[in-house]
């Protein structure tokens, strides 16, 4: 496995644990009431905050593991070899980038239509809280598969066009 794709894996873990955390929070005793938007607002800016904290955290950690992993794997050579083996491995090329945008391209889908279910939401009189969710729950599935298309295409090959 690449090391864009075990990036990648370990980013959809962890946004899937975010994801399950909101989940049980938003379901739990301490959530705010149904009708005080207000308070669900600044509860999912708390939780993107800490996910985008989490995530900075969990891919320091990674890269660390990552260059101990290439150090032991590499016992016997020099340090330059080690180092020059972890910085090949996170070259971003043209590939890297056309996965990039065709991955971030699905996760934009996912979110416009989960955008677009939340003003059905509100069109159809259902409550506002409710589409909050369905936008929230969007963004962090979008996520989720931006994560997927990304391993799928580092693993599989991707094609122009």
């Amino acid at each position: 496995m690449s090391y864009s794709s075990k990036k990648n894996l370990v980013s959809i873990i962890a946004g899937i644990l975010l994801t399950i955390a909101y989940s049980i929070y938003a379901l739990g005793g301490k959530a705010p009431v149904a009708g005080d938007l207000q308070s669900w607002a600044v509860a999912m800016l708390v939780f993107i905050g800490i996910s985008i904290a989490a995530l900075v955290v969990i891919q320091v950690l990674f890269h660390i593991g990552l260059a101990i992993g290439i150090a032991v794997k590499e016992n016997g050579h020099d340090e330059k070899k080690v180092e020059r083996i972890l910085e090949s491995s996170m070259v971003e090329d043209e590939r890297e980038k056309l996965i990039g945008l065709k991955a971030s391209h699905i996760g934009g889908i996912i979110a416009g239509i989960g955008f677009v279910a939340a003003l059905v939401t509100l069109a159809v009189g259902l409550s506002a809280v409710f589409a909050l969710h369905i936008v929230f729950g969007a963004f962090a599935i979008g996520s989720i598969i931006e994560g997927c298309v990304s391993i799928y295409h580092h693993e599989r090959g991707v094609q122009n066009g």
